[in-house]
């Protein structure tokens, strides 16, 4: 059952680096600064931008429904949430709510020197609120700390 519980935590960790990455991706290609490297052609970034969404549609789906454990012995799902998986989400939410803040004075402090929009600002809060925790959550898990 060690085996099993290794295969699907790892299969957890791969879809969350994996939604983050994607994410980040998606939301980047939105901001407009790439159209410059795309010869300022929308087309190019948007369809990056669009393949990026749908990948992060289709594995937080899979997250949501599919639970990253369908075909799990009932032993292995219990152990795939056990304490240490709840304490690894509570400690990733909190990094999470972290770098928010610590992203947030970022940008309040770069906005003294540079003009920098709303929109944008609030995407690059957003984006470390979302990406921040997927990201620690996987290394908690890979350390099985």
């Amino acid at each position: 059952m060690e085996d099993e519980v290794d295969k699907y935590s790892r299969k957890r960790r791969r879809l969350l680096i994996g939604m983050a990455c994607a994410f980040i991706i998606w939301q980047l290609f939105g901001f407009g600064i790439f159209d410059d490297f795309a010869g300022g052609d929308r087309r190019y970034t948007g369809v990056i931008s669009l393949l990026a969404f749908a990948v992060w549609v289709f594995a937080l789906i899979r997250l949501v429904w599919g639970r990253g454990i369908r075909g799990a012995s009932p032993g292995a799902q219990l152990a795939l949430n056990d304490e240490l998986v709840k304490a690894n989400r509570a400690k990733a939410f909190t990094f999470g709510y972290g770098a928010t803040l610590v992203a947030s004075g970022i940008v309040f402090a770069v906005s003294m020197f540079f003009e920098i929009k709303a929109n944008e600002a609030a995407q690059i809060i957003l984006v470390t609120g979302v990406v921040a925790p997927m990201f620690a959550f996987a290394r908690l898990e890979g350390q099985g700390a």
